[in-house]
């Protein structure tokens, strides 16, 4: 194993650290002194999930990766191509087109190739956008094998669990379209090199799956047989096949997100849709041989990749995405431009590796803010709404949206127990914490961090997510990617219009004149408004124009306009105008409009939101306009399937979403990037 000069203070300090006991786990590879560590997980508001993980890497096998190209190659988008993932060189392209192959393997100046053509690409989809592109189906195109870089996922018992650190490959989950699972699926057998017994197309994978290629006998050696268990998709109850054991293999959703062992491993324990660690791109061989790579700003270059748990039926299987979201209910089995991202446990004792360094969530964070979303001065360039043609999605187009983060409001409930899923964070020792602390009230600062309590249920304050719904001039309409709270339109079943009504002046923090109830919003921590801001981030809140038009189709008057800096949309912003389009919505009542379906926050839900359980709507909410109904004694709503209800629903009704909007000033506003938010992701939800 190669040794570098910082390996020795490593281990004096490490040695020091470990007779303190202070030190996490290591394990030491056989003759070197050589250790590896667990994941880092520290907190980190900047990043989407509120936490930062670095990870231990190691070399340990090789396989085809960089491609050999001439000097005008352009097979792949610029954007997509990571450093070291193309050798420009003539000469060498050359040379190894008039090699002397054998079995398409060559060895030049101490160095292995292998060559490939489009016969070799798995999939069929090199005519489509963000796929590698064939000039002449014929041609060879040549490829350096090289050392696989893996992070270090756990450690126990001296064996180490790893993580491929980039996609290596593109294969199907499973050669034909039928009810397949883990155990007798194509990909299994070819990552392990089984025999046609062990998958059900009855192909022979000895001797030439990605055990036998990525390692050499020796390395085969310290790889250890892994108990891969398979328990049924957490969403669907599908049956994901019995367990395994194998010496390759593909993680399971339970150890990304829905187990404690996600969070050892260094991911989001949960169904955080923008988790940096589950972001992974594809290497050049891998992109050849047919894997996707992501347009989107955010997430430029990135691929998805399986998972060995089955999707909603036996005819599916669960992928993470290109911004490192969990798609439960999955794509076919018989896909073919998914990469393949492997896993193996090695015994440390007898496996020969090398250091490979570290890798952070935060390097894999600082692609969202790429540099054509910047000016010169480093300011952060946000856009309007982008709506394309897409015949596969209610109403025929897609539309993604810029996010920003911006304000923090109550959102994620510490629990004690529990499963391990979106907007619950399972942690005993800060319950306890919580539990035992001397409150000022229902709010409390503990080591940085800001708590809500409810009847001795503990919320924390994360960063507000928004959607950019429009950019004009300096500044820009924001509507809350998620139901943020939930509290009647009004008190009581009567006529009122949003000028006067409960919901307006808790929103804004307005005083009891303002209010047919005669509340009085206009208290420190009484409104949303003075909840989820600082008094410089209010100041950077614009007081809008809140224009309350007629409904639709009723003709109920919705009272006078009103300026707020806080407000809910309208039945004609979301329906019934050319602005509902601009920002994103399908204008029409007849289309399960994705872009309108929201869930609700775990603080929200705590608060009465209803949150759906079918199957279509699955963790959806339903939310109110500010528009009345067919009377005013009833306000406008948008159901959980996102088709818009005009007749609406008693001002008094208790268990809807609010979903916030604000308009912001961007030059004094101080907000961070968060990538984009498609709707095409909500069929995933």
């Amino acid at each position: 194993m190669k040794k570098k000069r910082t390996y020795l203070s490593r281990f004096l300090v490490a040695s020091v650290l470990l007779l303190t006991l202070c030190m996490p786990p290591y394990s030491a590879a056989a003759e070197t002194g050589e250790q590896v560590q667990v994941p880092r997980v520290s907190p980190n508001e900047d990043l989407s999930t509120g936490q930062e993980t670095v990870w231990d890497c190691i070399y340990f096998g090789s396989y085809p990766s960089a491609e050999v190209v001439r000097s005008s190659w352009d097979s792949v988008d610029d954007y997509a191509v990571m450093d070291g993932d193309v050798i420009r060189d003539d000469d060498l392209y050359k040379r190894l087109s008039e090699a002397g192959w054998s079995d398409n393997r060559v060895s030049l100046d101490g160095k292995d190739y292998i060559r490939i053509n489009r016969a070799d690409a798995v999939t069929a989809a090199a005519d489509r956008e963000q796929h590698y592109r064939w000039d002449d189906p014929d041609a060879w195109h040549y490829f350096a094998e090289e050392p696989i870089r893996w992070r270090v996922l756990s450690v126990k018992d001296g064996k180490a669990l790893l993580l491929s650190d980039r996609i290596l490959d593109c294969f199907p989950f499973n050669l034909a379209d039928e009810e397949v699972a883990w155990n007798t699926s194509s990909v299994r057998s070819w990552l392990n090199g089984y025999d046609s017994s062990q998958n059900l197309g009855k192909e022979d994978y000895s001797g030439k799956g990605f055990l036998d290629k990525a390692f050499t006998q020796d390395e085969r050696e310290a790889i250890v047989q892994t108990v891969c268990t398979t328990p049924d998709n957490l969403d669907y109850g599908t049956d994901s096949g019995p367990d395994t054991e194998d010496y390759v293999f593909l993680l399971s959703n339970e150890e990304v997100y829905a187990d404690d062992s996600a969070a050892d491993h260094g991911f989001y324990a949960g169904r955080g849709y923008d988790d940096p660690a589950k972001r992974f791109t594809s290497t050049m061989y891998a992109k050849c041989r047919g894997s996707w790579w992501s347009p989107v700003d955010a997430y430029k270059g990135n691929s998805f990749w399986f998972m060995r748990t089955s999707g909603y039926t036996p005819y599916n299987v669960t992928y993470i995405c290109d911004f490192g979201y969990v798609y439960s209910r999955g794509t076919s089995v018989t896909c073919d431009d998914a990469g393949i991202l492997p896993a193996v446990t090695i015994d440390l004792s007898a496996a020969h590796f090398e250091d490979a360094g570290e890798v952070s969530s935060v390097e894999i964070e600082k692609k969202l803010q790429t540099d054509d979303k910047k000016t010169g001065d480093g300011k952060i360039v946000l856009q309007d709404p982008v709506t394309e043609a897409d015949d596969s999605l209610p109403g025929g187009t897609a539309v993604t949206w810029d996010k920003i983060a911006f304000g923090s409001y109550p959102q994620t409930e510490v629990m004690e127990k529990g499963d391990a899923q979106s907007g619950i964070k399972v942690d005993p020792d800060l319950f306890h914490k919580l539990q035992k602390a001397e409150w000022d009230g229902d709010e409390l600062d503990l080591n940085g961090k800001r708590y809500r309590r409810i009847d001795n249920r503990y919320f924390r304050f994360d960063p507000i997510v928004w959607k950019v719904l429009e950019v004009s001039e300096d500044s820009a309409l924001l509507l809350s990617t998620q139901a943020l709270d939930c509290m009647p339109y009004y008190n009581r079943l009567e006529d009122v219009n949003w000028d006067r009504s409960d919901v307006r002046s808790w929103l804004n923090g307005l005083g009891a004149e303002d209010n047919l109830s005669e509340k009085d919003y206009s208290g420190a921590g009484e409104s949303f408004l003075s909840s989820a801001f600082s008094e410089e981030e209010r100041l950077s809140i614009l007081e809008s124009d809140v224009q309350n038009s007629d409904n639709h189709y009723f003709g109920t008057s919705c009272g006078p306009d009103t300026e707020d800096q806080v407000f809910l949309l309208s039945e004609d912003e979301i329906f019934s105008s050319p602005a509902a389009a601009d920002y994103g919505f399908q204008n029409s009542d007849a289309v399960a409009d994705l872009a309108k379906r929201f869930h609700p926050t775990a603080y929200a839900m705590c608060r009465g939101a209803w949150q759906s359980d079918l199957d279509e709507s699955a963790g959806n909410t339903f939310w109110i306009l500010r528009s009345n109904g067919y009377t005013d004694s009833n306000v406008v709503y948008v159901g959980e399937t996102g088709y818009i209800f005009n007749r609406g629903i008693p001002v008094t009704c208790q268990d809807a979403g609010l979903i916030p909007a604000i308009r912001i000033d961007l030059e004094t506003a101080s907000y961070s990037y968060r990538g984009t938010a498609s709707s095409r992701d909500v069929l995933s939800d």
